[in-house]
């Protein structure tokens, strides 16, 4: 890591040293040779020198040394103020020993020119310095300003990202005990009235606990998904007698390699076993579907009278709560979820948009 920051730091100066040399530099050069003639001015060129430690002073030093430290305004103030001053000095001796009074040239054709036609001179070249100072220090200030706001930006979104994937993993830590919890009681029943049935119940269970626990990662394909949601299915025949009515459909129409979250459709489908048994004239349906990318789970199943203690809330319990929060980390507005109950029914509908990728996740 540290590697790649010190080749971030020297790709950026060097970046940088490019672009300020070919704003300062080139122009004179590309002056010089379309008039061969002309004198090169090795003084122009020192100038450039300065402006070019302007700006590396101010982007790796002065804005760290104010901006981040408290009075922050007059910290910038007082060393972008020193900053100029010191330029323009040196500006102002490299133009007197080196420029047109290093003894050389003269002053708009003057041998000896006058006092007053000095000062004016070297008021309009500091002039012109200065202007070219300040839009230094202007430039490197824009510059070293966006990449602390880009840094920023990218450890709030890297700090957003770990908090999200920190909820995901305690909210699939819930999912996990909520599942097995109602999976025993479910082979707790089938003991007492098939023991036979009770050992396959948990033969079946190991295979999903394998799942749950060590074959899901990130995301999982459809057909994965389904795969573990029919064992289920096979789990809970177990324990239905021959009065429920039980109708499973899959239809994956050659989508079953498309990438989904684990766990995803577990909630619905637990939910139709434990409400929709104790109603034998109402059908379980449990249908899923795929097309295009785009998943649909719905799930039927009879309800209880409203009196029934049993009955479940019409916004659903825990499992589907976290399932909604679920569903916003990882999908966001590319799934919905839709409860409706009815007087007889309670009918459930998940719909996933897979087209849209997945965010990362560990």
């Amino acid at each position: 890591m540290t590697d790649i920051l010190k080749r971030q730091n020297i790709t950026t100066f060097l970046a940088h040293l490019l672009c300020i040399s070919i704003l300062f530099i080139l122009p004179e050069v590309i002056s010089n040779l379309s008039n061969p003639g002309r004198p090169i001015k090795m003084w122009v060129y020192m100038k450039t020198v300065v402006f070019i430690g302007d700006f590396y002073v101010t982007y790796y030093w002065i804005i760290e040394k104010s901006l981040d430290q408290p009075k922050r305004l007059l910290r910038f103030t007082a060393y972008t103020a020193a900053t100029i001053i010191i330029s323009l000095l040196l500006c102002f001796l490299i133009w007197r020993y080196k420029g047109h009074f290093g003894g050389k040239t003269p002053l708009n054709g003057y041998d000896h020119p006058t006092l007053v036609m000095y000062l004016a001179r070297a008021i309009g070249m500091l002039s012109r310095d200065l202007v070219m100072i300040i839009l230094v220090i202007g430039f490197a200030t824009a510059l070293r300003l966006g990449d602390k706001w880009i840094k920023l930006d990218r450890r709030r979104q890297d700090l957003l990202s770990s908090q999200r994937e920190e909820e995901l993993k305690n909210l699939k830590s819930q999912l996990n005990p909520h599942f097995l919890f109602n999976t025993l009681n479910s082979i707790y029943a089938l003991i007492a009235i098939s023991p036979t049935k009770a050992q396959e119940a948990v033969h079946e269970l190991s295979r999903l606990l394998r799942y749950v626990l060590y074959d899901t990662s990130a995301t999982v394909s459809l057909k994965q998904e389904l795969g573990f949601i029919d064992n289920y299915i096979n789990l809970m025949k177990l324990r239905l007698n021959h009065s429920v009515r039980l109708n499973v459909s899959f239809d994956t129409d050659g989508d079953e390699n498309i990438r989904v979250a684990p766990l995803i459709f577990i909630t619905l489908i637990e939910n139709v076993f434990k409400h929709g048994i104790h109603t034998h004239d109402i059908p379980i349906d449990i249908s899923v579907t795929a097309k295009d990318g785009v998943i649909r789970c719905t799930t039927s199943n009879g309800r209880l009278p409203s009196s029934d203690s049993e009955q479940p809330n019409p916004e659903g319990g825990i499992g589907l709560t976290n399932l909604r929060r679920r569903l916003d980390l990882i999908y966001g507005k590319n799934a919905r979820l839709d409860i409706a109950p009815g007087e007889d029914t309670y009918r459930v509908s998940l719909t996933i948009d897979t087209t849209a990728s997945l965010p990362d996740q560990e």
